[in-house]
C-alpha cells in the first residue's frame, strides 16, 4: 500500500517532507482506531481519543530512535496504549464520585424515562437479578447514591458500581428482547 517503510518515512519527516508526514498519519490511523475499540472507549469520547492518538503519533515520530531494538510500530503502539491507560485512569479518578445513571435512577426519573411505568416494570420482571443486584436496584430506585448504597450494604463502592453495570446490561438485553418479540410498548 505504501511505497516507503517507516524508517524511510521518519527520515523524510526529519527532512521536513509534509507528504511523508501525511502518509505516516494515514498509515497509523487504523492502529489508533483499533486501540480505541480494544479499550472500549465510549462513542462520545472516541473522537477525543483519536486526536490524542494523533498527538502521541507526532510525539513518537519526534522521539523514536531508529537504533533501538524496537520497530516504530511497536514503539508507537506501546506509548499509545500507555497514554490511553493514563487518560482512562485520570478519567476514572475524576469521575468515580459522579453518580451513575443506571436502571434505578431511570426508574426513579420522570415518566418519560427509558424504564418508567408499566413498561419499565415489565423489563425488570423479565430480568433475573442476584440478591445483591436486587438490593442495589432497590436502593437506586429510592434515589440513593452509589456511595450511600455501599454504606448501607457494608461493601466497597466498586461492588455497587459493578452491580449497577450488570443491572444496566441485563435491563438493556431484556428491553431488546421484549422489543424484538413485540411485547414491549
Amino acid at each position: 500500500m505504501y511505497k516507503y517503510n517507516d524508517y524511510e518515512l521518519l527520515y523524510l519527516i526529519q527532512e521536513m517532507d509534509d507528504e511523508a508526514l501525511d502518509i505516516m498519519l494515514k498509515k497509523y490511523i487504523p492502529l489508533i482506531k483499533a486501540r480505541i475499540k480494544a479499550f472500549r472507549i465510549k462513542k462520545s469520547s472516541q473522537e477525543d481519543f483519536l486526536q490524542e492518538g494523533l498527538l502521541v503519533l507526532n510525539k513518537a515520530i519526534q522521539r523514536f530512535n531508529p537504533d533501538s531494538k524496537k520497530t516504530f510500530t511497536r514503539y508507537f503502539d506501546m506509548i499509545l496504549q500507555r497514554r490511553f491507560i493514563q487518560i482512562l485512569r485520570k478519567e476514572r479518578n475524576r469521575f468515580y464520585n459522579v453518580d451513575l445513571v443506571g436502571a434505578g435512577e431511570m426508574l426513579a426519573a420522570e415518566p418519560e424515562g427509558a424504564l418508567s411505568g408499566i413498561a419499565g416494570e415489565r423489563v425488570l420482571a423479565a430480568c433475573s437479578f442476584s440478591d445483591f443486584e436486587n438490593q442495589v436496584l432497590s436502593y437506586l430506585k429510592n434515589g440513593y447514591k452509589p456511595r450511600e448504597v455501599a454504606a448501607f450494604l457494608n461493601c466497597p463502592v466498586k461492588r455497587v458500581y459493578d452491580a449497577n453495570d450488570r443491572i444496566r446490561r441485563k435491563t438493556r438485553a431484556a428491553k431488546k428482547f421484549l422489543d424484538k418479540d413485540g411485547g414491549f410498548c
